[in-house]
């Protein structure tokens, strides 16, 4: 045991003090500040401008159609000048130009724009204008405001979600992604760092000394910490720029997904850790082996690519599960392992795993990880030693073979 620890702090050391640590953890950091910081102050800038243009008798009010526009402000606009606008449109001075015509006796809207629609603009708009023609028809037929009220009022809907899980879809997809892609650059990490000290011949000064176990345990656990500090670099950022009031944790969006940080619970995270510590070494343990029958780093990525298509896999799956978590697709892939880490704790945050399908699966992972545990130790001490070019998957089954 003193001999593992001996390589295990010498590695996590040589890791946490390094260059690529130390710089791509203070990048990180910038970015995750920096991207909440541009969306803050870029949300105070001007907001989109569109020309409206009104070519009926309708009165409309242009204070009025402004109102509930929060990232668009409409100026009005001449229908005689209507080529110079779209001029400016394509020259990017307008971001679009609105129109109300009639037709049929009934207000119509004409949208033109450069490039991508405003729909939440288009849908606002078509209401107010809407509305502007029925009070103009409820006036010109002498109806009773009364009754036209009545017959104009909305029905009213009363939302009852059984699972509302609005507000985990955002947290279910950064941590999918998150998980994906720690465990893929941390198991890269690994498989390089071990075909690098075989390509170099440290091997045959350290197996004298050292077991090649010890060697390839403290290499994996070394990368599960880092993974981990990966994961407290990251979450210091959003500490940060919650602490400077660039985003609220009831009213945040990140890539077009509302998150509500209100749902992630003590029990969520524990849940990620544990299913994160369990995919890491189910990888890390297969990057190990792969790492360990070449002799290259440039034979690394075709030996390792069917873990990278599994990888793959878990993280589309994981990307499945958050619309759709009932799926069969998604139900029978929560009790895969190498799908398993991510899709259960997917299925998790939605609400549709339940604590004995957390232990089944957390058991088949200890399983899986404990068979895969004795081929890799085998492949690995086999391995470390071989020499002979490029290795094929029969030469791989006889070294798991091989006692």
């Amino acid at each position: 045991m003193g001999k593992f620890m001996t390589v295990f702090k010498f590695h996590l050391r040589e890791a946490i003090t390094s260059k690529s640590f130390i710089i791509g953890n203070l990048i990180t950091l910038i970015i995750i500040v920096g991207i909440f910081g541009f969306s803050h102050f870029s949300s105070k800038e001007s907001k989109d401008k569109v020309a409206f243009i009104n070519s009926t008798t309708y009165q409309t009010n242009i204070k009025q159609l402004n109102k509930g526009l929060d990232s668009v402000k409409l100026v009005s606009g001449e229908k005689s000048s209507i080529g110079k606008l779209k001029q400016q449109v394509k020259a990017g001075d307008l971001d679009g130009i609105v129109e109300v015509k009639e037709k049929n006796g009934s207000p119509a809207l004409s949208y033109t724009y450069k490039s991508f629609a405003d729909q939440e603009l288009v849908a606002i708009l078509t209401q107010k204008v809407q509305h502007i023609g029925i009070n103009k028809t409820i006036t010109d037929s002498k109806v009773d405001p009364n009754v036209a009220t009545k017959l104009l009022a909305p029905i009213p809907v009363e939302s009852i979600a059984l699972k509302d899980t609005t507000g985990t879809v955002g947290i279910v997809y950064i941590f999918v992604f998150l998980m994906y892609l720690l465990i893929l650059g941390r198991g890269q990490m690994i498989a390089n760092t071990i075909t690098a000290e075989k390509a170099s011949r440290v091997m045959e000064i350290m197996i004298p000394k050292v077991k090649p176990i010890y060697m390839m345990y403290g290499k994996i656990l070394v990368q599960l910490v880092i993974g981990l500090a990966d994961i407290v670099v990251m979450i210091l950022g959003f500490l940060i720029s919650y602490s400077l009031g660039w985003f609220n944790g009831k009213q945040f969006s990140l890539l077009g997904f509302h998150i509500d940080l209100s749902n992630l619970t003590p029990f969520i995270i524990v849940c990620f850790i544990i299913y994160f510590i369990l995919g890491f070494l189910l990888y890390a343990i297969g990057y190990a082996a792969v790492g360990a029958v070449v002799s290259r780093t440039e034979d690394l990525s075709s030996v390792s690519f069917p873990i990278i298509l599994c990888i793959m896999a878990a993280f589309f799956v994981g990307m499945t599960s958050i619309f759709s978590p009932e799926s069969t697709l998604v139900t029978v892939c929560s009790y895969i392992p190498i799908t398993s880490p991510i899709v259960t704790f997917s299925r998790i945050l939605s609400g549709e795993a339940g604590y004995m399908e957390m232990g089944i699966t957390i058991v088949i992972l200890l399983a899986s990880i404990a068979l895969l545990n004795y081929a890799a130790n085998r492949i690995y001490l086999n391995g470390v030693m071989n020499y002979s070019g490029k290795v094929k998957f029969k030469d791989v089954v006889q070294m798991a073979q091989k006692h």
